[in-house]
């Protein structure tokens, strides 16, 4: 009996080897240089460049067991050092999965359908607009309309897709002693009529203080070379900050390498003792080199408002090289 019991176990040991060494395991990265030239009214930034580089990096492990249930591992790591670690379960009945770290998506999140493809980092220019005095401008933005929050320790459920239409909801904030937890939920829906295909999508957010939630409504429509966007958000950081936000896209593919955008963004805040308006509209081509190498060009030009009354204008112009490994 003991001789088969060690049989058994060594046997065992052997399978749960095996098991391991069978999991796909994938390793990519993904760096961009960029360019950043920036003019304005701001007397301290109003000629101002920089330089810089982004890097990425993301292990991943997967297997299939024989009852059909995949289980996933990915560790994302950036150049700052910050990470976000997710791990999953999925089957017929959709996705469980388990994120921790910086930049963890919530459910709403991952649902967002926002305006597609503006050069240069999808309507996101990176660049900071100031409110004439030298202070970076909070509680305005001049990128796209989307559900700003991310969480550390987010538990998700994500659906299967029926027919088109597919679904999240999520708990974060799930630590010991911690009564401020987040929800979240998303939906999606995609379909086609004819030669047009769309994507629709809409999620909220509640935050961990009362005071503290999101919302995001948006859509995506594709006919041949050309897809129109369109994106709003809501988003109540604070008491007395709540960011209302619009954009607008459309791209249109020339051929299977250049990709001409032109896109505007809207961003208001009136809820606290000064009315804020940022407004950015984008024009941009992009252009794919290789397989995993591409490169893109934008030009911004901003307007900041406080009070009806223009305190910073000025342009960005924005040129990239990405490239994904």
């Amino acid at each position: 009996m003991r001789k088969i019991l060690f049989s058994t176990t060594a046997l065992a040991t052997v399978v749960g080897t095996m098991a391991v060494a069978s999991a796909d395991v994938s390793i990519s990265g993904a760096t961009q240089w960029r360019y950043l030239s920036v003019s304005d009214t701001d007397a301290a930034t109003n000629s101002d460049t920089d330089f810089n580089a982004d890097h990425d990096v993301t292990i991943s492990f997967s297997s299939t067991a024989d009852n059909g249930l995949s289980m996933g591992m990915t560790s994302n790591m950036n150049q700052a050092g910050q990470g976000t670690y997710t791990s999953s379960i999925s089957g017929d009945f959709g996705t469980i999965s388990w994120s921790e770290g910086s930049g963890s998506a919530h459910a709403a999140g991952a649902f967002d359908v926002t305006s597609v493809g503006i050069a240069g980092g999808h309507g996101d220019g990176g660049f900071t607009v100031y409110d004439g005095s030298n202070t970076a401008v909070s509680g305005v933005s001049h990128d796209e309309a989307h559900i700003e929050a991310t969480e550390d320790g987010v538990l998700a459920y994500y659906s299967p897709s029926f027919s088109g239409f597919s679904f999240g909801i999520s708990v974060a904030h799930l630590d010991f002693a911690d009564s401020n937890q987040s929800n979240s939920a998303g939906a999606k829906y995609s379909g086609s009529m004819g030669d047009v295909s769309y994507t629709i999508g809409a999620g909220t957010y509640d935050g961990t203080a009362s005071t503290i939630e999101g919302s995001h409504m948006g859509a995506n429509v594709s006919m041949g070379d050309i897809t129109v966007g369109f994106g709003s958000s809501s988003n109540r950081s604070s008491s007395t900050s709540k960011e209302d936000k619009t954009s607008y896209s459309i791209n249109y593919a020339m051929n299977d390498q250049i990709t001409l955008n032109i896109g505007h963004a809207d961003s208001e805040n009136h809820a606290g003792s000064t009315n804020k308006d940022l407004s950015n509209t984008t024009v941009g081509i992009s252009y794919a080199i290789a397989s995993g190498l591409s490169a893109s060009l934008s030009s911004h030009s901003f307007d900041y408002k406080e009070d009806s009354v223009t305190v910073n204008d000025g342009s960005a112009l924005d040129f990239e090289i990405q490239m994904s490994f």
